[in-house]
């Protein structure tokens, strides 16, 4: 040997590359994974301890008395307000408020003849009970015609969609039409002679009281009778508004026009569109004791999730079932006998802005 220093032999870029890729590169895979996964877990997969609801009011919509549904003027889906009349309920029964009309014109017709057979002496006296008793036949005649429009209209209702389907004919369809104006026309000359009844009557009592008979006379007792009979009969025949109880959204149309109801039948059912409250389960066994005004944190099921301060509200005195939305939510398996749970009630968090049924995953504090 001489002594000489040998150059070492250069490594090739590729065996370099080859040590990175085999040894290097899966641990800095490895350590980013770990990260990334750590990260994903804080931000979006959080576990939540309690499934809970938005819950939203709601309110059925019924009738208070017997009827047949004339009219309805909403549709599914469709914005209500409180107070809104959203259609309405005629009398199920007409053959029953024509005879009560049919006696009062009976009733109403002895008293034209007990008129007919005064003196002279009294026909004076008895020409403002015979304008009244005019007056009245008149609003007989109306309170008839209109329990025959809205049976007319009923049935117009029942018709048009058969109608529009081609189960019933273009004739019979017109005949309805055409009835419907009729009683249109006769109700509304009705109400023009009553309109010019009603002021002639009160002015012959304005200028000379006297022409009346005495409140303690036989006929003007029989006339207060017929008026308060006749007013019932009005109130029967007029149709029952159905309003709107709340603010909100027809979820469900359970009747249609032209079908018969009786008192307390459900018409349709209204769904406010911001929920008031959260309402979560705590299964057994009980891993804490949740108390009133224990702190929480909400995270929606969003993308990307958002996440929310509460408190709870209220806590149930007692186990009741899961709601069977929650118990899906928490993808549970439904059992013959449903799982039983302690109820609890969170705040609504303002400004995150939930949906009525919408689920969000609640870690108490």
């Amino acid at each position: 040997m001489d002594g000489r220093i040998l150059t070492p032999i250069p490594t090739p870029p590729s065996q370099r590359w080859r040590e990175v890729r085999l040894l290097y590169l899966p641990r800095a895979v490895f350590v980013i994974g770990i990260l990334v996964a750590a990260w994903l877990w804080r931000s979006a997969v959080a576990p939540g301890a309690i499934v809970a609801e938005a819950e939203a009011l709601g309110a059925d919509l019924r009738t208070s008395q017997a009827g047949v549904l004339a009219t309805m003027n909403v549709s599914l889906h469709q914005k209500v307000k409180s107070g809104e009349v959203i259609g309405q309920l005629a009398p199920a029964n007409p053959r029953l408020l024509d005879a009560t009309l049919a006696v009062i014109r009976a009733e109403m017709g002895m008293l034209s003849a007990t008129l007919q057979g005064a003196t002279d002496r009294q026909r004076v006296a008895l020409e403002l009970e015979r304008m009244q008793i005019d007056w009245m036949s008149h609003r007989v005649e109306r309170a008839g015609l209109q329990g025959k429009l809205q049976q007319t209209e009923a049935d117009l209702a029942r018709a048009e969609p058969l109608y529009r389907a081609k189960l019933i004919s273009e004739e019979n369809y017109a005949q309805l039409t055409i009835n419907r104006d009729a009683l249109r026309a006769q109700l509304e000359e009705e109400n023009k002679l009553i309109a010019r009844l009603e002021p002639m009557l009160r002015i012959a009592l304005a200028n000379d009281p006297q022409l009346a008979f005495s409140s303690d006379s036989a006929l003007a007792a029989a006339i207060k009778v017929q008026e308060s009979k006749l007013q019932l009969a009005e109130v029967q025949l007029a149709p029952a508004p159905l309003i709107a109880p709340i603010d909100g959204v027809v979820t469900q149309v359970l009747r249609r026009a032209g079908e018969t109801l009786v008192a307390g039948d459900a018409i349709l059912r209204i769904t406010s569109t911001k929920p008031e409250r959260l309402s979560g389960y705590v299964r057994q066994p009980m891993a804490f004791d949740p108390k009133l005004g224990m702190t929480a944190e909400i995270r929606t099921r969003s993308t990307p999730p958002r996440v929310a301060g509460t408190t709870i509200t209220s806590v149930g005195a007692a186990l009741e079932p899961i709601s069977p939305t929650v118990l899906t939510a928490m993808r549970l398996p439904t059992t013959p006998t449903p799982e039983t749970a302690l109820r609890i009630e969170f705040s609504m968090p303002p400004g995150l802005n939930l949906r009525p049924g919408e689920h969000v995953d609640v870690i108490l504090r």
